[in-house]
């Protein structure tokens, strides 16, 4: 099963049913299945909870291997047990070169569909090259993202020049968050 789903992803409960059926002469349920599936796709890719505590040695990494890079955790107390709750990245050289971007920045999120979900958000510049330079990633609030966001780049003086581009959904919660920041 693990090397099935190492193979394709894609892996479907109904295609192990068939596999065992094929396979073994014999059927199982679909809660079986999926529980199976559940258990190989632990083992070929980690507990999610195992993944999570390992987050902080990801943030330490990322700033060895990038010396000046920015990365935030930020977990919750919850019964007594911490719960990751943000991420947010700010690699050195991307920073470093903001300075020679247009000033404008797209800001843009996408909805995690996995076993916790959430959004993950990035902003991006073109440079003086006409090539897109990824500034920042971060999961979760808005507000916080662009709070830590407009500090790193050099703070409300600097990003009162620059013009945030967005999509027309998020407008009116964006333009109330930006505000909320600048003041």
């Amino acid at each position: 099963m693990e090397t099935s789903l190492s193979q394709n992803p894609r892996l479907r409960s109904n295609d192990v049913r068939n596999k065992v059926v094929k396979k073994l002469n014999t059927s199982i349920s679909k809660s079986k299945a999926q529980w199976e599936m559940a258990m190989a796709l632990k083992n070929v890719h980690g507990s999610f909870q195992y993944q999570y505590r390992q987050i902080y040695d990801y943030a330490h990494e990322l700033m060895s291997a990038n010396l000046g890079s920015i990365v935030k955790v930020k977990v919750e107390d919850i019964n007594d047990f911490k719960v990751f709750n943000r991420f947010y990245v700010c690699l050195k050289a991307y920073n470093d070169n903001f300075i020679s971007c247009r000033p404008i920045i797209a800001l843009d999120g996408c909805f995690l569909k996995g076993f916790y979900g959430g959004e993950l958000l990035t902003t991006v510049g073109k440079d003086p090259n006409d090539q897109m330079l990824p500034l920042v990633e971060c999961k979760e609030s808005w507000s916080w993202f662009l709070q830590i966001l407009i500090e790193d780049l050099g703070g409300v003086d600097v990003c009162q020049g620059i013009t945030f581009m967005f999509d027309q959904q998020k407008v009116y919660s964006l333009l109330t968050t930006i505000d909320f920041v600048y003041v």
